[in-house]
């Protein structure tokens, strides 16, 4: 069973402990669900203990440094309520990863709210981590020092921190 993994910011999800169908926020959905043409953006992995390359192909396109959080969805779950999930390059420098990027297409209000019912899901089950400045900072170093990242194909700020 595939995951799929989404930036997110915590701080605008409900606690732990609330019914996964509860009301969320608004800044929730437009923040942290915001579409282009209906589309929202995921990297695949194959188990958690991939978790971290999803994560490396985030932060390496980052504008800045900065601490993330990150939702681990379930691919099947989304499959099941009709979502459409399509293999597309995704954007980030690193080579081996372009590929595991998946878009979920053909969004509609209802198709998004079954993607927000299963975050709050996940997050009930303690299924988001999050990376510090420190731990992307490390993760995108060691990247670099196994030469499957280049320093100059960070954006400026985040060089300037490395």
């Amino acid at each position: 069973m595939s995951l799929l993994i989404r930036k997110i910011n915590r701080a605008k999800w409900p606690a732990e402990d609330v019914d996964y169908q509860s009301d969320v926020s608004a800044d929730a959905i437009t923040n942290c669900l915001k579409t282009t043409r209906n589309t929202l953006s995921v990297w695949q992995i194959d188990t958690e203990d991939d978790l971290e390359k999803a994560v490396l192909a985030i932060a390496s396109n980052l504008q800045h440094l900065e601490t993330i959080d990150v939702v681990i969805l379930e691919e099947k779950h989304l499959s099941n309520y009709n979502i459409k999930i399509v293999a597309t390059p995704g954007k980030t420098p690193l080579e081996e990863l372009v590929h595991s990027h998946r878009d979920l297409e053909e969004l509609t209000f209802m198709k998004l709210g079954t993607i927000k019912d299963h975050i709050v899901e996940r997050i009930q089950m303690d299924k988001f981590k999050r990376f510090t400045r420190t731990a992307l900072k490390q993760l995108i170093e060691d990247a670099i020092n196994t030469g499957k990242l280049k320093l100059e194909d960070l954006n400026p700020s985040i060089r300037e921190k490395i």
